[in-house]
């Protein structure tokens, strides 16, 4: 490896931007143009080509970019959480739907029935005359 291909700022091999990250073995998405760091995807058949001798950013350096991730295809690693996600909703909604039907039976089936019973009818009470 020579001294020019160390992670590093270099000129953006794109032509793109003033700047691009090179992280040691390959550009990254990282670029910067005039002091302002951004993400641009480049080509996988430019990724590994080396920085040209000499092309090193002059001056104050941009900083180095923060994250600087790539997914490779068949990995296995960045799976969406979408099918997890989607599996406990249905599962939410299974048990809610199960909750609704339930109640409502329990709702239709019963009669109400009125348990209290009238009192029992009483007679007036006599009035006698007196003489």
């Amino acid at each position: 490896m020579t001294a020019n291909q160390v992670a590093g700022w270099y000129n953006d091999p794109t032509g793109r931007y003033l700047n691009r990250y090179w992280d040691g073995m390959r550009w990254t998405d990282s670029v910067n143009s005039g002091g302002a760091n951004s993400v641009d995807p480049i080509a996988a058949a430019d990724a590994t080509t080396p920085p040209a001798p000499g092309t090193a950013a002059q001056g104050a350096a941009p900083a180095q970019p923060s994250v600087s991730v790539t997914a490779e295809s068949g990995s296995g690693g960045g799976r969406s959480m979408l099918g997890p996600i989607m599996a406990v909703l249905a599962v939410v909604v299974a048990i809610l739907i199960v909750i609704a039907v339930t109640s409502n039976s329990d709702d239709d089936d019963s009669t109400p029935t009125d348990t209290t019973q009238a009192p029992a009818p009483t007679e007036a009470p006599e009035t006698t005359t007196g003489g």
